[in-house]
């Protein structure tokens, strides 16, 4: 559904006015425009870099990065293009930094989950597990398809792609179900 500039503002006073929903869907306006160009600038990367991902990356940070936002509507465009521009080069730079070796990366891999973690502390060790047991108990109280997509994205490191085909839904359907599911996430974390 395509809105109007008269929605978009309404949109965009209801998001300051602290509604979540109301943000998501301002962003969801222009997730076409954002996708058509991450998948212009990632021809070269193609296969290494989905377009979905960066989308989804750029809807996050403007998410996050909303409450230090001013301005109407037409500078938000604007300020969501520059979000995304500067993920999209942040992709391209880190897949061709050095055209990044498989041998390298598999070695690399093989490394990194083996490593201990030097500077941390019985304490902080112990506060970690505390927060990861307490968002497992927010995330599980999740309606299960949201629960299921955001498992599928955060915790596996899967591509929008790739959840949609796992889950037999469009990627605006799974893209939405990220949305409601880090919105009811954020309102579980804050409420307990």
């Amino acid at each position: 559904m395509k809105s109007t500039n008269q929605d978009r503002d309404r949109l965009l006073t209801a998001a300051r006015g602290g509604d979540d929903d109301a943000l998501g869907d301002l962003i969801e306006n222009f997730r076409p425009m954002l996708r058509a160009e991450a998948m212009r600038t990632l021809t070269e990367v193609q296969g290494r870099v989905d377009a979905s991902d960066i989308v989804q990356l750029t809807w996050w940070s403007a998410f996050r990065g909303f409450p230090k936002f001013e301005g109407d509507v037409d500078a938000f465009v604007g300020w969501l293009i520059n979000i995304h521009d500067c993920n999209l080069r942040d992709a391209m730079r880190d897949h061709n930094a050095g055209k990044r070796a498989i041998r390298r990366e598999a070695a690399l891999s093989a490394v990194l989950p083996t490593t201990p973690a030097k500077i941390t502390s019985p304490s902080q060790k112990l506060v970690r597990i505390e927060e990861q047991e307490h968002l497992e108990a927010c995330l599980a109280s999740l309606p299960t398809a949201q629960k299921e997509a955001l498992r599928l994205r955060y915790y596996d490191g899967l591509s929008i792609a790739v959840i949609v085909e796992r889950m037999g839904r469009s990627e605006t359907a799974v893209a939405g179900l990220l949305k409601r599911g880090l919105s009811g996430l954020r309102d579980l974390l804050r409420e307990s």
